[in-house]
Formats: C-alpha cells, sequence, structure tokens
C-alpha cells in the first residue's frame, strides 16, 4: 500500500469521538485509555490549546491524530499524543505526522524535540529512532503502574534563533 494522501487540520470540539476512534484498537489505548475517558480529557485539552491536529482524507475521514506543544515537558517540544486508525497503520501517517511536529519546531528554533513511548511499543521506538529521535532513559512506572516509558530526544538539525 502506498502512503495515504490527507489534509492536516486542527482539531475541532465537535469531532472528538472522532479523534478517539483513531485510537481505538491500539497499543496505547489499550494500555492507557481503555478503563476511562481520560482519552476525551487530553483530546478536549489539546484542542483547547490549539494543538490538537487531525490528517483528514480528501473524504473528510479523521484518519490520524497528533497533539504537539512547544511547552509540553519542561518547557520543551513534547509530542503528546499521537494515533492513527487501525486501517490506516502502515501506510505513512504516523511518520507524516512526527515529519510535521519535527518541521514545525525546528522552524521556531528549538534544539532539542521530545517524544515519550511505552516500552511495549517497539513499532512507536522503530518510528521515532527512524526519525532520529534516540533513546534517553527508560522510566519505570511513569504514568501506570508496570508500564515503562522510553524517553526519546531529536536535536534539531536547524540552529537555534537568536533572540
Amino acid at each position: 500500500m502506498g502512503t495515504m494522501e490527507f489534509q492536516l487540520v486542527r482539531g475541532t470540539p465537535d469531532r472528538i469521538s472522532e479523534y478517539r476512534e483513531v485510537f481505538l484498537h491500539s497499543k496505547l489505548y489499550d494500555a492507557y485509555f481503555a478503563d476511562g475517558d481520560s482519552l476525551d480529557t487530553w483530546l478536549s485539552k489539546g484542542i483547547r490549546d490549539g494543538n490538537l491536529y487531525a490528517a483528514v482524507t480528501p473524504e473528510g475521514e479523521a484518519i490520524g491524530v497528533m497533539y504537539m506543544s512547544e511547552d509540553g515537558m519542561a518547557g520543551l517540544p513534547y509530542l503528546h499524543l499521537l494515533g492513527v486508525k487501525r486501517e490506516y497503520r502502515g501506510r505513512g501517517v504516523g511518520t507524516a505526522l512526527v515529519k510535521i511536529f519535527i518541521g514545525v519546531m525546528e522552524e521556531k528554533g528549538y534544539p532539542n524535540l521530545f517524544i515519550m513511548t511505552s516500552k511495549f511499543n517497539v513499532g512507536a521506538k522503530r518510528l521515532y529512532q527512524s526519525l532520529g529521535f534516540q533513546p534517553k532513559c527508560l522510566l519505570p512506572d511513569l504514568m501506570r503502574k508496570g508500564v515503562s516509558e522510553w524517553l526519546f530526544m531529536r536535536p534539531s538539525r536547524r540552529p537555534p534563533r537568536l533572540t
């Protein structure tokens, strides 16, 4: 299958149920969101902050969701959430979304970018490493007891802007 064609749009509250569907049937959803409504809380926060984006097909279907912010972790650029709808996984949507995150934050002149992924999510780890993110440390029980998280950092490819 080839790379999916999509448009990136800012997330809106009226489509939150569609964004939730993007995460269903994923390791991330099963580990963190299956037992409550915290996913809706994260999606709503991203929409309120203006930092939640959806990958939408030409037909209008939300097939990917990304929540990124400039001040996510210790005031540094961080990718909070990334999901691709099950039937569209493996078609370049996640890669394209991470590249957008990288491009936006490099354009703003940040020296480093950050992502975390659960130790069990080897596909995400492989994706992030293929895009230049390096695992820096494994944090046990960070967000959920019994689940360890890899912290990834990617040095910017652009020189920082002088302020």
